[in-house]
């Protein structure tokens, strides 16, 4: 049997402090095992990783985060679905972030109020370069229209 990996260990502690039910975590290691133990170091890896997807769907900062994932991707900051380039992605950013962000901090680092701001400023990043691509397509059909009626831009 695959055991829990660190990170999956670390997650699952993250999320149970964030969510304010760390003093459960006893009980529920004990129910995803089916009784089989209390210690969540004891955990399978699939065990974790169904506590860790469970948890993660009642976590405010994980819905947040996964909205400004898919912003970036929207706003052309971050490509790609392979597993590399999810990781690559994540790098790219946090670097984004830490350079021109509403907070200065990595994703996982943020509270809730923090990713509400970068969230904000995101769907502002998207809406502008929407903006932008859709001036840009009309100044082009304009341009096109004025040289196909042989009359001159001013």
């Amino acid at each position: 049997m695959k055991y829990i990996t660190n990170p999956q260990l670390a997650k699952f502690h993250v999320l149970l402090n964030n969510l304010g039910i760390i003093d459960q975590k006893q009980h529920m290691v004990y129910s995803i095992s089916d009784g089989r133990t209390t210690s969540s170091k004891e955990l399978s890896f699939d065990e974790a990783r169904t506590l860790i997807m469970n948890l993660s769907q009642y976590d405010p900062r994980e819905r947040t985060k996964s909205v400004i994932f898919s912003l970036a991707y929207k706003a052309g900051i971050i490509y790609g679905e392979s597993d590399t380039d999810k990781k690559i992605n994540t790098a790219k950013l946090n670097a984004f972030i830490r350079d021109r962000g509403a907070v200065k901090k990595d994703l996982n680092e943020m509270n809730q109020q923090e990713l509400n701001k970068v969230h904000r400023q995101f769907e502002s990043i998207v809406r502008n370069t929407q903006n932008s691509t859709d001036k840009k397509t009309a100044d082009s059909l304009v341009k096109n229209l004025l040289e196909d009626l042989n009359l001159n831009a001013l």
